[in-house]
This record gives C-alpha cells, sequence and structure tokens, in this order.
C-alpha cells in the first residue's frame, strides 16, 4: 500500500531569516531544551562528530526519556571531515533508527562492494584485482556519505530524540571538575562567540570525549600509544566525477565500490560520492527533516524527489565528485627534489605516485580536480602519523568514543563503522552503569562511583583489544600489496572470508536486521573478522616473512609460495569445518562456492546499474523504477537483481525472510556458546598448522 509523501516545509529557513540566525543559532534554535545550556544533564557529550552523535542517539533511543544528554560542539555548523566510506554495520545502524536507503540515497552516494587493483611496481601495466559485492540492496543499501550531511543528519536525528546539540560552543577541559559520581562533574562550558550566550557550567555524571583524533580528554590521562614499525601518512583532494567510465583502463571498474589502487608503499582510494557544499544550513536542515518525515512515515521509495529535485525544492547545490586520495607507508624515500610535483606537500606527493605508476597516471586522466570544495585553501589535505591508540579510554566520570580511542588506517573503512562498536557499546553500558550507581548514590556515593567504575571496565578491556587486532589487520594488508598475487588470493580473500563469514556472527543468518538486543553483540565480535583464529593466524605468517624485506625490495617468489600455500592449508581445514558457509561465489569474483581460486570465474552476482541519464550508480530493487539521482525511469530489466548463480530454494526463502523490515530474532549467543566458538577455532588453526607444515 503506498502513500503521498508529507508536504515540504521551509521550516527553519523561515525561522533563519526572520531572527537573523547566524548558523549555530539555527542549529541550537532546534534542541528540545532551546537555545540555552541546561545546568544539568546526566551526560555531557564533548565533540558534535560522527561518533558522539551515534553515541548519543544511541543512548536516547536505547531506553527513552531515561538519561538527559547535552552535546557541545565547537564548530558553528557540521564541518568538513575525511572518512567517507562505510559498511554494512553501519547501514544496519540507520536501518534500526528507521534511515533506509529510500532516504539515505537521496543524501548519499552507493556503495556496492569494494574493489581492489594489485599493481605490479616491477611490470608496469600488470596488475591483478579482487571484488566483492556488497549486500543486496533489497534488504540493505550501502552507503557513501559527505561527513558534513551526515553529520547534519544525525544532528537532526539526535534532537528529535530528545538529545541537546550545541553548536559554537566549546567543553573547557581544563575548568571541568571531573571526579565522577551522579552530578559529581562541574563541565564548564566556554561563552559562545556566534550565538551570544555567556560561560556556563553543566552538572553531570559523565562526560564523554568525542574530540576524534584531538583526544581532548583521553590525552589528559595518558599519552598516546604509537605501535612498533612503520606507520601510514595521507594525502588527498577532491575530483569530478566522470559520467562515462568506460575509458577508465582497470578492467571490470565501477564507480559504486570503493576503489582501492594499491602498491607496494600503500594504496589511494577512489570514492565516487554527490556534494552538497556551499548549500545554506537552514535549507539543508529543512530538506533533511523532510526526509526524516518520509521516513517516519514510511514513504515508498519512488514518491520521494530525486535528490536532483529535493535540491530544486529546497534552493541547495548539489553535484557529484570523487574523493581521491593515498595511505602510503611512512618509511617510503622520496626524491630529495620534489618541486616538479606541485608547490604544497601533498600535492607532491599525490602527484609522485601518480607519475610512479603508469595505470595510476592513465586513471588519473579520467578526474579533474576540484579547487577548494571546502573553502579556501582546501584543495589538498595531508595527515600524517595515522595509526595510534588512547592507553586508556575510561576513568572516574568519563569515557571516550570513536576516534578519541584510537584510529589506525581507512583500508577497510574502519573509522566510522569499526570504531561505532565502541560508540554504541559505550552508550548501552551508560545506561547500565548510571542505572545502577542511582540506586547506591544516596546511601553510598562512593560505592555508587564503583560501581560505574566496574560496569565501564569491559569496554576498556575492549577498546584495548580492537585497536592492536586492526593495526595487525592494516599490516597484513600492507604486506600483501608487496606483490599482486598476495592481495586476490590470501589478503583480500581473508577479510571477507573472516568479515563477512565470521562465525557465529554472519548477517544473513540475522536477515540483514539488528535490533538494540543484537547490534552491540554482533558489533564488538565483529571487528573485520581480524579476531577470528584462522585469520590471526595467516595474518601473523604473512607480516613474519614479508614485513622484514625492505620496501624498495621485492618479495622473492618462494617467500610468496610460502604465504599463499600456508594460507591455502588454513583455508581448506576451515572451509571443511563449515563455520563459514556463504554465498561465496555469488559474493566474489574468482571464487566458487568452496572458496577455490579461479581467474576465469570472472562473474557475480550483480546488485547495482547506472542510470543512462545521469549516469548515477543505482541499487538493483524491481520496486524502485525511479533514478534516485535525477528523477529518469528506468526498465524493469535496469530495476532486477541478479543472482549468478541462480538462487537455490533454501537461498530463496531466506532471502524472502530478509525481505521483511521486522527485526531479526536475538542473535546474542550466550558465553559458553562464544568459548565453544573461540575454542573450535584455535583447534582448527592447529590442525592446519600441522597441514602445511
Amino acid at each position: 500500500m503506498t502513500q503521498n509523501a508529507p508536504t515540504p516545509k521551509h521550516i527553519f529557513t523561515e525561522r533563519a531569516a526572520a531572527n537573523n540566525f547566524n548558523d549555530a543559532q539555527i542549529l541550537n534554535s532546534n534542541n528540545p531544551a532551546g537555545q540555552d545550556i541546561p545546568e544539568k544533564s546526566d551526560v555531557v557529550v564533548a565533540g558534535g562528530g560522527i561518533h558522539g552523535l551515534i553515541y548519543a542517539i544511541h543512548a536516547a533511543k536505547y531506553k527513552p526519556g531515561k538519561l538527559s544528554i547535552s552535546m557541545i560542539e565547537k564548530g558553528t555548523k557540521p564541518g568538513y571531515k575525511i572518512g567517507e566510506s562505510t559498511l554494512p554495520l553501519f547501514s544496519l545502524w540507520c536501518k534500526m533508527h528507521g534511515l533506509t536507503a529510500e532516504y539515505m540515497l537521496r543524501l548519499f552516494g552507493l556503495k556496492d562492494g569494494l574493489c581492489f587493483y594489485f599493481l605490479d611496481r616491477e611490470n608496469q601495466g600488470n596488475y591483478s584485482d579482487f571484488c566483492s559485492n556488497g549486500t543486496p540492496g533489497l534488504f540493505l543499501s550501502g552507503f557513501q556519505i559527505e561527513r558534513p550531511i551526515s553529520e547534519l543528519l544525525f544532528t537532526l536525528l539526535a534532537q528529535r530524540n530528545g538529545v541537546n546539540v550545541f553548536h559554537g560552543r566549546q567543553v573547557d577541559f581544563n575548568g571541568s571538575t571531573i571526579q565522577g559520581g551522579i552530578q559529581g562533574n562541574k563541565i564548564s562550558i566556554n561563552p559562545g562567540k556566534f550565538d551570544g550566550k555567556p560561560a556556563t557550567t553543566i552538572d553531570s555524571s559523565l562526560l564523554v570525549d568525542a574530540t576524534g583524533r584531538f583526544r581532548q580528554l583521553a590525552s589528559k590521562k595518558a599519552s598516546l600509544h604509537r605501535f612498533e614499525g612503520w606507520n601510514y601518512d595521507a594525502f588527498w583532494g577532491y575530483f569530478t566525477a566522470p559520467k562515462d567510465e568506460s575509458n577508465i583502463p582497470l578492467r571490470f571498474y565501477e564507480g559504486d565500490h570503493t576503489n582501492h589502487l594499491c602498491f607496494p608503499e600503500g594504496w589511494a582510494w577512489v570514492i565516487r560520492l554527490p556534494s552538497w557544499e556551499g548549500s545554506p544550513i537552514p535549507n539543508l536542515m529543512d530538506m533533511i527533516s523532510y526526509l526524516l518525515d518520509c521516513a517516519e512515515a514510511g514513504v515508498p521509495g519512488d514518491e520521494i524527489p530525486s535528490s536532483e529535485e529535493l535540491a530544486k525544492m529546497f534552493n541547495l547545490k548539489f553535484r557529484w565528485t570523487t574523493s581521491i586520495g593515498f595511505a602510503v607507508r611512512n618509511d617510503v624515500k622520496y626524491p630529495e627534489d620534489m618541486s616538479k610535483y606541485g608547490t604544497r606537500e601533498a600535492e607532491r606527493k599525490f602527484n609522485y605516485f601518480v607519475e610512479k605508476y603508469d595505470l595510476i597516471k592513465k586513471f588519473m586522466g579520467n578526474f579533474e580536480l576540484i579547487e577548494d570544495l571546502y573553502g579556501p585553501g582546501t584543495t589538498w589535505y595531508i595527515r600524517k602519523s595515522l595509526t595510534y591508540q588512547s592507553p586508556v579510554v575510561t576513568g572516574p566520570g568519563w569515557l571516550a568514543v570513536g576516534d578519541a580511542c584510537g584510529f589506525t588506517n581507512p583500508l577497510h573503512s574502519p573509522g566510522i563503522t569499526a570504531a561505532m562498536s565502541t560508540s554504541t557499546y559505550a552508550a548501552e553500558l551508560t545506561h547500565q552503569a548510571l542505572d545502577s550507581a542511582r540506586q547506591q548514590h544516596h546511601t553510598d556515593p562512593e560505592a555508587a562511583e564503583l560501581t560505574i567504575r566496574k560496569t565501564l571496565a569491559p569496554y576498556d578491556d575492549f577498546a584495548k583489544r580492537l585497536i592492536p587486532a586492526l593495526n595487525q589487520m592494516n599490516k597484513f594488508n600492507y604486506v600483501c600489496f608487496r606483490d599482486p598475487r598476495l592481495g586476490p588470493q590470501v589478503s583480500c580473500l581473508w577479510q571477507f572470508f573472516a568479515g563477512i563469514g565470521i562465525p557465529g556472527w554472519q548477517l544473513i543468518r540475522q536477515d540483514y536486521n539488528l535490533n538494540f538486543d543484537t547490534y552491540v553483540p554482533h558489533s564488538i565480535n565483529w571487528a573485520w573478522g581480524s579476531m577470528v583464529p584462522e585469520y590471526d593466524a595467516v595474518a601473523r605468517k604473512a607480516i613474519e616473512l614479508i614485513g622484514p624485506i625492505p620496501i624498495d625490495e621485492s618479495v622473492p617468489d618462494a617467500t610468496v609460495r610460502e604465504v599463499i600455500e600456508f594460507s591455502n592449508a588454513i583455508k581448506r581445514v576451515a572451509v571443511d569445518s563449515n563455520r563459514f558457509n556463504f554465498r561465496w561465489d555469488g559474493l566474489l569474483r574468482y571464487y566458487d562456492l568452496f572458496l577455490n581460486y579461479d581467474e576465469k570465474k570472472d562473474w557475480k552476482d550483480v546488485f547495482s546499474r547506472k542510470c543512462k541519464d545521469c549516469g548515477a550508480w543505482l541499487v538493483c530493487r524491481p520496486d524502485w523504477r525511479k533514478c534516485y539521482s535525477c528523477g529518469a525511469a528506468r526498465t524493469e530489466e535496469e530495476a532486477a537483481v541478479t543472482w549468478n548463480p541462480p538462487l537455490a530454494v533454501d537461498e530463496v526463502k531466506a532471502l524472502v525472510r530478509a525481505s521483511d523490515a521486522k527485526p531479526a530474532a536475538r542473535a546474542a549467543k550466550e558465553d559458553k556458546e562464544q568459548q565453544q566458538q573461540q575454542v573450535k577455532g584455535s583447534m582448527v588453526v592447529s590442525q592446519a598448522v600441522e597441514i602445511s607444515a
């Protein structure tokens, strides 16, 4: 049954004009408490970025009405940040909150899987490749997101759920007293330069450090930890998005993938996404509010205006762009004179690798640089020494989430999706900690604080395991970039084998639906499969054999063969264990159902196709016959999914279940079952190591 979309409103545009509001004032006017910061709040979140917002929304909806939450963001509006590629656990979290593809794809780009091209440094022009589909768009879509829009969307969603999000204000960490206990913190808030409000103090029970890599509070508790060996530097810019991709010199290239150009020194990302930059904040708020209204009303996809139509309705700027950047090892030796590659360090290093690899140079011929997309001086970006860990992420009266806990590398997009395990886990533990402490507070305040710390202890332990596991994951992938045979047959294989087929936590078994009973258990057990025993064994072996070889030398052929043979031995035993069952032949190019590698098997399922009018990549869904980017009609054949190979009867039944948007049954396993899985996994590794020996 269909229904018409709600009538578009221009509330924020009219309010801003009537009151001469600046960006901070119009955003703050939407708070449940209005413009004034409350005197008390159970939780104060320092930082209004994506993880602070995810924490606040998750906490607000986990037990509605049980916590008062105030978020303090120094920026006057959601600002530019890198980190644009997301993964299924992000989409599933959005789906939990009603933000399904019908509405999200009006704002963001489609992500249908990941593709890797492994370049041969010694034989220029030669390369291998690996590609995985995303999830079927019938049930769950992936997104490439522009961060200012994602954070504006989550700001409005948070405010709808009772969270106060104050822009243009800043937590004064030096002037605050953070000692724990119920309402024991005195959080000092600096005056607002842009909202005209004076300095104030909030009494709170918990301060959440969501200040990202700046680690404003976590840094005061402990110096950041650097891992042994090389680190990584990144440099990037923004380019046009070609409508015609036929001239791109890479086989099977699709702009809806997160594409990776991998080489011995590192890799480059290529992400096609829409940009709304240059649009007024009140107008964007009106458009996003309209889409949230559509989501609440359950308006079907084809009844919602396309992105281009929304841009006209709300007087916005809309264009497709391509984010392209390099993340390379910091032990690379550059020429002493880099002046011929440009005028700035980021530009020079970017162009150095473009010139070094023939295929990258030909590839970049399809893109034009966009000058100052995000304002003056934003043509080129650079960030050095990406990888770090916060040794301490909880303490009396505080905890950290997201990048404040640590970061490793943008490879495989862990910055948002893997780190969501911290923001959502912390949100649920906040309820448990404060609920228990309130019961003790009046009779024994010291016991109440001890209860909070004990409740948060598992979170601290989890963060201490997560970041090193992700760091090993990246080193594993980087050493396998050293030879084009290793990416398709070892690192990428295991990333998807363990990350998608992860025993006990496969999303297909949850019908691509998670809820408040299942999301956090799933998220903290995922970690891209990096904690699966079989994955760990292969990763360690590859790093052990290849890591010591200098970056400017080739990996000996015997070493490459040894790594592949070791990986295959572990893989055979793991496949035979029936713990990783999945539709591998439909998901992966070059692999059959039993994960045998075959270069001639170059087909897989088809979940997306391009719009013939505007060139946007679109989800294949029979019920979506309209391009959600430009509004053009498409045929039944263009909208249909191609299952290749055709679905078996049991797979059809499973996918029919998955198309039902009702929350899946509880997915969390009992502790005893989890322990049994870990023991079984360790036994499989031992057996495989014996076989390989």
